[in-house]
């Protein structure tokens, strides 16, 4: 059973003026320079983070696909494969303050990830598709304009804003973010309310198991990561990990609204996905805050 046609639209119009806003508000608390500053101050984590992004954890889902979770649905393995290609988690620099992490490499680190991403899943996207054989198809383009013209160009217009009217930047910044939250809230509910009968029918294909495969690759790459590179400041390496756990939703929301719109078991999968993903990180952040608030102390 899908959503009704109305469901749908309301689906995918709060899913758009999520990925618009939250983009635009990026581009709006975005200063050009320092993260051009940072990233080049700390140019072997962005260089490793690009290649655990777009290397390591495509291959590591497709490998768990093609082995362990061979046996889920074919469309579910199509959202896997969006979320592995899907790198640089939006609300990253507000769970590193949580975690009393750098927000700075966190947001460095995101905007980074982010840009390679509409670089890197209309590449390897039908690529990742074709090798778990889940006989749905899409082409370069098809993933590429969306990404262009809904996720990159608010960016980029966010951040012309934040240069010509800077004193308006703060307070408008921080409206964008929160009508940017609500929206995706209401296409969480919209999408539990619609697909709510493919939520309970997937419970039976290990999907869910499957799912929770993700923030824990992501985490143990993020680790490998700080850890390989020896890097010693706990809040760098919480921000690293955090933004390294959790796939981006803005890329996700648009390959399940326009090339896949068709197969609903691709957003019920991205749902699930996003939603343990979340909840797996923010119990890893809360331990860190609980180990970074005493050692500040002492």
């Amino acid at each position: 059973m899908t959503g009704q046609p109305s469901q749908s639209v309301l689906i995918n119009g709060f899913g758009v003026l999520f990925v618009i806003l939250n983009a635009f508000g990026l581009g709006l608390r975005l200063s050009v320079g320092k993260i051009l500053a940072e990233a080049f101050a700390h140019w072997k984590i962005a260089a490793w983070a690009l290649v655990i992004n777009f290397v390591v954890i495509p291959f590591l889902f497709i490998g768990y696909l093609l082995t362990i979770a061979s046996s889920i649905p074919g469309e579910i393995k199509v959202g896997f494969c969006v979320a592995a290609l899907s790198a640089g988690m939006p609300f990253a620099p507000l769970l590193a303050r949580l975690a009393k992490a750098d927000v700075s490499i966190s947001t460095t680190l995101l905007v980074v990830l982010t840009v390679a991403t509409v670089i890197a899943m209309p590449l390897g996207l039908p690529l990742a598709i074709d090798a778990v054989d889940a006989q749905l198809k899409t082409s370069a383009w098809d993933v590429a304009w969306p990404l262009l013209l809904f996720l990159l160009l608010p960016m980029a217009l966010g951040c012309a804003f934040r240069v010509w009217w800077p004193d308006l930047t703060p307070p408008f910044a921080r409206w964008v973010v929160r009508v940017a939250v609500l929206c995706l809230l209401f296409n969480l509910n919209f999408t539990l309310v619609a697909y709510w009968n493919l939520f309970v029918q997937t419970w039976g294909t290990e999907s869910y198991i499957a799912a929770l495969a993700g923030p824990f690759i992501g985490l143990g790459c993020g680790y490998l990561l700080v850890t390989g590179l020896r890097v010693k400041n706990a809040g760098i390496r919480h921000a690293t990990e955090v933004t390294t756990a959790v796939r981006n939703i803005g890329p996700m929301l648009l390959m399940m609204i326009f090339p896949f719109a068709a197969d609903p078991l691709v957003t019920v999968s991205i749902t699930i996905l996003n939603t343990i993903g979340i909840v797996i990180v923010v119990l890893f952040v809360l331990m860190w805050r609980k180990r970074a608030v005493p050692s500040r102390q002492g």
